[in-house]
């Protein structure tokens, strides 16, 4: 953005002196791109409302040549309203950013006088008053001079609500226009939000609403809500009660962030008004973006620094009371971290409602899961869940691998909990490969509109629990992949496949997607995320797991468990007669020894358990075990078999009978 803003400041006057106006002339291009540079902001980009217009004339060269970021709620045009606005001097000296109104409709009104200067000052002044922070920053608020023709300068000059001066020589890096570009769209978000919304005269009680986001995404509010508190972060300031003043915490925050960063007013403003402006008995809703809400409560506690968490150690304790979602009204709120709502009655009534008359409600305990709590589920020993556990702990990357029926999902998903050392299947993602499964659908993809128009690039499911685990770095995210080898591996994968490496997960290993543009930020796999993959071993369609991604991942068996000390308890717990639980532990140990011992098939096609375990109580043990021989066992024997004579298989069939 720099160097394109030195282009149009050296070139324009020269082409605006020497050049005719019109055509595909460099002047236009030099345009397009800043405004191609100005959209690309994610400040810009995020706010839907947004429109980026630039304007060097129209039929003759404009004195004074302009790209500004509109909000359409306000204004299409910069004859009328409020925008953010780059200026350029028709001299090539410099450029103003600034905050800034039209002057056309004004003088419209009001002519070209006196009259028509006071009142777009008294409109200033408005905007002004509502960012009494603004005063203590490098944007000045007084009149700025605006070199032009001589009745439209003082006009130009008390249209300012906030400018900024670069000369040519001085113009600042990328980063720093992009942070005073951020400042003023702020303020004019903030500005468009609540210009029209009626104020409330005051609350008898003192209590304030506030709205808070509880880190990207909200990605802290499953945390805030099961603990019960709220939280901001900035830790490198610490306790934040030891601040007096808002001013005292936005020259340390400017002290770490050197001279070109960024004018840290939100930020400090929100620092100091959770210590010191929120009340217990205030009532607070999590948000995420400008509409979205998850969940409302009541503040229970003074301000809290807790050293002992990993992030986010400002702290204050809420009675959750709803985590019913909802939205705001309208356009939705501000953007900001901590926004205090209660003035705005609009917000208030619709708060109010949301969370009074509610019980308060039960917060929700995750509970704890150990290998303890997995071996009371599972037939597996300790031992071998022991070594299941260690190996996708070192290896982050497990394949359970074994015949049907032998609870290879069951076991995955109780060694994903005992990973996580919680039942929490927010962190835990499972998807089934297929031979239709694709990159697309895995990573990233064009996918079709809704309306018909066109594609659009959509995440795929692996690509958004990435990006999911990349935003909560201290917790464990298990990915689980049910029939990994039914799909096409390498084709799924693509260039993901070097990335699921364990020494290869962080962003130094970082690649540029298939599908991505140029400005796209790269992809990675993070740390905290790990692979679980499942695999029949007796499905013959399927070719054998390619090297590549063989050797990234480790290899455990899951095999059938009608030896275990514990099956027998488990079917009697159903209901199942002792006999008939002898019977199917002979019978099948039988079965599988025939199975092992054949030529065409081998220990990958005996038999599980899974097969015998009922989901219901047993009232009638041999009808059961009749219906599960003749349903389940038979058709896969006949299938395993289908190359023997018909007599020889109705041997073993016959040999399965009570």
């Amino acid at each position: 953005m720099r160097e394109i803003l030195k282009n149009i400041l050296e070139k324009y006057p020269n082409a605006r002196a020497t050049t005719s106006f019109g055509g595909q002339h460099e002047i236009r291009a030099l345009f397009e791109n800043l405004k191609e540079s100005i959209s690309s902001l994610e400040f810009v980009r995020n706010n839907q409302n947004f429109l980026v217009k630039y304007s060097y004339g129209k039929g003759n060269w404009a004195q004074k040549p302009w790209v500004a970021i509109l909000d359409q709620r306000e204004t299409m045009t910069t004859q009328k309203g409020t925008y953010v606005v780059i200026l350029f001097r028709d001299d090539g000296d410099g450029c103003h950013l600034k905050l800034g109104q039209g002057v056309t409709e004004i003088t419209d009104e009001f002519g070209f006088g006196a009259n028509a200067v006071g009142e777009l000052q008294r409109r200033a002044q408005i905007v002004r008053n509502m960012f009494p922070e603004m005063f203590n920053t490098a944007f000045d608020s007084e009149p700025q001079e605006m070199r032009g023709q001589a009745n439209l300068t003082a006009l130009y000059e008390a249209s300012t609500i906030y400018s900024k001066y670069y000369k040519l020589d001085a113009i600042p890096s990328d980063v720093e226009l992009s942070n005073d570009i951020k400042v003023l769209v702020n303020c004019y978000e903030e500005y468009e939000d609540r210009k029209d919304t009626k104020l409330d005269t005051g609350d008898d009680s003192g209590r304030k609403i506030w709205a808070i986001a509880l880190g990207e995404g909200g990605r802290l509010w499953d945390e805030s809500f099961e603990k019960g508190i709220v939280c901001i972060g900035w830790d490198e300031l610490g306790d934040l009660s030891k601040y007096e003043s808002k001013e005292a915490i936005s020259a340390k925050l400017l002290e770490f962030r050197g001279e070109h960063g960024s004018v840290p007013s939100n930020d400090a403003l929100c620092c100091f008004q959770f210590v010191h402006e929120m009340k217990v008995g205030d009532l607070v809703v999590a948000k995420i973006g400008r509409k979205k809400i998850l969940g409302g409560g009541v503040v229970t506690s003074e301000y809290i620094y807790d050293q002992q968490r990993q992030e986010y150690q400002s702290i204050r304790k809420v009675n959750w009371v709803t985590a019913e979602k909802a939205e705001f009204p309208g356009t939705g709120g501000t953007t900001k971290t901590l926004t205090e709502i209660s003035r705005y009655q609009t917000f208030k009534e619709m708060i109010e409602s949301y969370i009074e008359g509610k019980p308060v409600v039960e917060t929700i305990h995750l509970e704890s899961y150990s290998i303890d709590s997995a071996l009371i589920e599972l037939l597996l020993s300790k031992e071998d869940f022991e070594e299941m556990l260690d190996s996708i702990k070192s290896k982050k990357n497990l394949i359970l691998q074994g015949p049907p029926g032998t609870g290879k999902s069951f076991v995955a998903k109780r060694l994903a909990y005992a990973l996580l050392g919680i039942k929490d299947d927010s962190r835990i993602e499972s998807v089934q490969f297929h031979q239709s499964f694709s990159y697309e659908d895995f990573i990233q993809g064009f996918r079709p509109k809704k309306d018909g128009s066109g594609f659009t690039l959509k995440d795929g499911v692996f690509y958004r629990f990435c990006k999911k685990a990349l935003l909560d770095p201290t917790r464990t995210y298990v990915f689980i992949i049910d029939e990994i080898n039914r799909g096409n591996l390498s084709k799924i994968f693509g260039e993901v496949m070097l990335l699921i490496e364990t020494d290869k997960r962080g962003p130094e290993w970082a690649v540029s997607l298939t599908y991505s543009d140029e400005s796209a930020s790269k992809f990675h796999i993070p740390a905290n995320v790990h692979i679980l993959g499942m695999m029949n071993t007796a499905d013959r369609s399927l070719a054998i797991v390619d090297y590549a991604l063989r050797r990234r991942f480790a290899f455990k068996d899951v095999l059938p468990g009608f030896d275990s000390e514990k099956f027998s308890p488990l079917l009697e717990s159903k209901g199942v007669e002792p006999q008939v639980i002898a019977a199917i532990q002979a019978k099948m140990a039988a079965l599988n020894k025939e199975i092992e011992s054949s030529v065409d098939l081998g220990r990958g096609f005996t038999i599980g358990h899974s097969f015998f375990v009922p989901f219901q109580d047993v009232t009638d043990s041999k009808a059961w075990y009749g219906r599960v021989i003749h349903n389940e066992i038979v058709p896969l024997l006949r299938e395993y078999w289908f190359d023997k004579k018909q007599s020889e298989v109705d041997q073993h069939v016959q040999s399965l009978s009570l």
